[in-house]
């Protein structure tokens, strides 16, 4: 009877020791929690980053992120093509390229300004000596941080080192003067109120030095790809070969129409969707490429297959390899061409015209080499990042992979300047503001390029081309541009991207 009593005195503490976390705070308890998900941790970093990098201009770019985006929809060649155009028209939507040629009559009479001013790099390298201070801060004791101390430098001691340190600290103090001076860790402490689990006792195992940093990844990693030493051929000039496909048929609805979102597509009489919707930034990736009638188009990371239906659809290419790491991904290609494309399992024209393969991007070869290359790469895919959990970049077991994702970029893109051929052109693009995975992958890739294979490449600078765009989205200009690309930003009157989009041509 006793014993029954004194479990239910030590439940009845316990829920008032939970009452009283729960009701610290004005805000639900519940709220607390959920802001702790990866989709609040992307968002509070990038409050720390883009507005760093954008200043006031990322506070009304987030706003847009958080809410629904907008799309264009791609009129499918292969459906009922006309009658299709018939329904966008009458659902108030305009044709993309209509809207180019008469923003391109405009700037013909009234030419706009170049506003650009490379101040993002000085951002970006302020950004990155405050990151790496903090990991230095993270591991060395203020008050016996080296004077000098790179990133570079903070590695752990050897195991040997750690020894001769232990027995100097045994001869200078005897046993009660070490005990008088130890401070307890009381971060290693378990709360009694989590439970003894597995994962508790994991999480607060004692670790060496040496252990506990042995797969250790500083933050200051990820931006310290981005740099700008020009010791290697540079050269950034006009696009001078932009224009917009004949047979690509792109309808979106004007700035500021946001809640005119385009219906589910609809079966064609041959049994293909009458289109594809998607953001406007993945469109400018494909017009990027300049397709060429009997072009062979590589688009090295395929999935889910949009940009490469775009591709399609302008009925250019001659063929055009779709690959992805991922068979899942892979998969995803396949179900899409199959949406869109008429008799794609049965007909012997598309088995030769698209081919799907499913290898590392990185280490993709061909013997016949491509007069186009899209390099979509993995990013960190901001808007869904901020909005979603699932699969989300910023999950705690996938940091390092976040860390180092301007590297694997930069090999993909590597990669890619040497399967395409001289003369050929290579177009990169993210779905991200950051200006590593951006400006900062470029630059690391063209460097290597040379460094390691002697192939030298030419930006080509897309304002001109793309200034005709004014009146459809919004793109970066003057303090917040890129250097060597374009950039979609998001706004509420035009929520498309974000996407980055730099043309790069092999010349060497």
């Amino acid at each position: 009877m006793l014993s029954v009593i004194n479990i239910c005195k030590n439940v009845h503490i316990h829920t008032l020791l939970v009452q009283q976390i729960r009701f610290k705070s004005k805000t639900h308890w519940a709220k607390l929690r959920k802001k702790t998900s990866p989709k609040y941790k992307a968002q509070n970093h990038f409050d720390e980053f883009y507005g760093s990098v954008f200043g006031g201009k990322w506070p009304p770019m987030k706003e847009a992120m958080l809410r629904r985006s907008k799309y264009v929809a791609v009129v499918n060649n292969y459906g009922d093509a006309e009658e299709t155009i018939a329904f966008l028209t009458e659902r108030g939507a305009h044709c993309l390229r209509a809207l180019m040629s008469v923003q391109e009559e405009f700037h013909k009479q009234f030419p706009p300004t170049p506003t650009h001013t490379d101040t993002q790099a000085a951002s970006v390298e302020q950004f990155t000596a405050k990151v790496q201070s903090d990991d230095i801060s993270s591991i060395y004791p203020q008050d016996n941080l080296p004077e000098k101390l790179e990133l570079s430098d903070m590695t752990i001691r050897s195991s040997e080192e750690e020894k001769e340190v232990e027995k100097q600290t045994v001869k200078s103090q005897t046993l009660e003067e070490s005990l008088a001076s130890a401070q307890m860790d009381m971060s290693r402490i378990i709360d009694p109120s989590m439970g003894v689990t597995s994962e508790a006792l994991y999480q607060y195992v004692p670790a060496t030095q040496l252990k506990g940093m042995d797969e250790w990844v500083p933050e200051s990693l990820h931006y310290s790809y981005y740099s700008k030493d020009t010791d290697f051929p540079l050269a950034i000039e006009p696009e001078t070969e932009f224009s917009f496909p004949e047979h690509l048929k792109v309808y979106t609805y004007e700035m500021g129409s946001e809640w005119n979102m385009f219906p589910e597509p609809k079966r064609c009489k041959t049994n293909v969707l009458n289109y594809y919707p998607m953001d406007c930034g993945s469109v400018l990736a494909v017009l990027a490429l300049c397709l060429s009638p009997g072009d062979r188009v590589l688009d090295l990371c395929s999935a889910p297959g949009g940009k490469a239906l775009v591709a399609l659809q302008t009925l250019l290419p001659d063929v055009i390899v779709c690959n992805d790491s991922s068979i899942s991904r892979t998969n995803r290609i396949g179900r899409i061409f199959r949406d869109y494309l008429i008799d794609f399992d049965t007909s012997n024209s598309w088995r030769e015209r698209v081919l799907i393969s499913t290898r590392d991007g990185r280490d993709f070869t061909d013997d016949q080499g491509f007069d186009k290359v899209l390099v979509d790469v993995p990013c960190t895919t901001d808007r869904h990042t901020m909005n979603e959990d699932e699969n989300n970049i910023f999950r705690p077991d996938r940091i390092k992979e976040r860390l180092r994702m301007p590297e694997m970029q930069s090999q993909l893109l590597t990669n890619a300047l040497k399967l395409v051929r001289v003369g050929g052109a290579v177009v990169y693009s993210t779905c991200s503001l950051s200006p590593v995975q951006n400006d900062g992958v470029v630059h690391m890739a063209l460097k290597h390029a040379f460094e390691t294979h002697g192939i030298i490449a030419t930006v080509k600078d897309l304002s001109a081309p793309f200034a005709s765009l004014a009146g459809t989205l919004s793109l970066a200009a003057g303090s917040i541009a890129p250097r060597y690309g374009q950039l979609v930003t998001p706004t509420n009157d035009a929520n498309f991207g974000p996407s980055y989009i730099t043309r790069l041509v092999r010349v060497k």
